[in-house]
């Protein structure tokens, strides 16, 4: 068994296909930053007509494709309103307040969603000598809290209470392609209600580099400025946006599988009285335990088995499904952390 099928860790990890390695030598190639790349042109008008936006910009990760727009959005000083475990907040370095300038108010996302009641309780007045509103920052799917997708009534709800404070809404998207396939929606049913999102290729669509951002062709036109700004102007990206047009045809149609396999682990394990299984939406499944072992678990696992995933807690553990898992990968995976319970 190929072991990356037994590693669980992240749908980062995945491995471009010779078929995908064949469209990125072939793609025609051109410099980007004088936009003439023919490919990341091509990858940009896809994106843009998917999301129903004006246009599109090719970034190198997700982290500043969030970051370019959170300074596109609000002034240096503002206020930040985001989930309490969002990725923005966790896992960018706080970016938001080291290069954007930003001050973070976190609102609890506890459900996948932000609690709306609490951000009109939180929202800062107009008094001059406090920090005004400068944006609203939500994440679809949520990846802290088991791949949850946001619920679309919420979100035009929240978007709906943005437009009457004068404030954007930026959707960090990196995995909204499964909130897409899970509930076979198009990415429009979400997007249209946020003034810009931000997607992956590398999570869920298994490229190896990329990520976009999608908005109105004003806003796209200071991302690119901002993207320079930030270092990543790139040349021959066409090499990368190839990449993301094979797997946007042949990747992202094949999520429901990911999906199976992630249903199918989580009812074995939800079957072991020693674990509490959230039930999941997508690719994610959070297992909790009753002690708060979670670090031993994955590290005998990992080396006695050779089956990797991560501890997200003391007691709770993650476990992200990708395109080259399989059953017989899933299988041994629930019979090594069943082996593990038995010791």
């Amino acid at each position: 068994m190929d072991r990356i099928a037994r590693d669980f860790r992240s749908d980062t990890v995945t491995q471009p296909s010779t078929a995908m390695k064949a469209a990125m030598i072939e793609a025609p190639l051109g410099d980007d930053v004088f936009g003439e790349d023919p490919t990341a042109n091509k990858l940009q008008a896809e994106i843009a007509r998917l999301t129903g936006f004006e246009d599109a910009l090719l970034v190198p990760t997700g982290s500043m494709g969030n970051l370019t727009a959170l300074m596109n959005h609000a002034q240096p000083g503002s206020i930040l309103y985001s989930g309490r475990t969002s990725h923005i907040k966790l896992y960018e370095l706080s970016s938001y307040s080291r290069i954007a300038g930003l001050n973070l108010f976190e609102i609890d996302d506890s459900g996948g969603r932000l609690d709306l009641e609490q951000l009109r309780r939180s929202w800062s007045p107009e008094v001059y000598y406090m920090p005004v509103p400068g944006l609203i920052a939500v994440e679809n799917t949520h990846n802290m809290l088991g791949g949850l997708i946001y619920p679309e009534p919420d979100l035009a709800e929240l978007s709906a209470f943005a437009r009457e404070r004068g404030v954007p809404v930026h959707m960090d998207g990196a995995r909204l392609w499964h909130a897409a396939r899970a509930q076979n929606k198009p990415l429009t049913h979400w997007t249209r209600h946020v003034n810009s999102v931000m997607l992956c290729f590398s999570k869920g669509l298994g490229t190896p580099v990329g990520s976009i951002l999608a908005g109105s062709r004003e806003f796209i036109a200071k991302a690119r400025v901002t993207r320079k700004l930030l270092g990543g102007g790139m040349r021959q990206c066409g090499i990368l946006a190839a990449a993301a047009l094979y797997a946007l045809e042949h990747h992202f149609p094949a999520l429901d599988e990911t999906h199976r396999l992630c249903r199918q682990v989580a009812q074995a394990l939800s079957e072991l009285d020693w674990l509490t299984v959230t039930p999941p939406q997508t690719n994610i499944l959070i297992a909790r335990l009753q002690q708060p072992k979670a670090a031993e678990l994955v590290a005998a696992v990992a080396e006695k088995h050779d089956y990797r995933f991560l501890a997200i807690a003391e007691d709770a553990v993650r476990i992200c499904f990708h395109q080259h898992n399989d059953d017989a990968a899933c299988d041994g995976l629930v019979a090594a952390i069943e082996a593990w319970g038995q010791t």
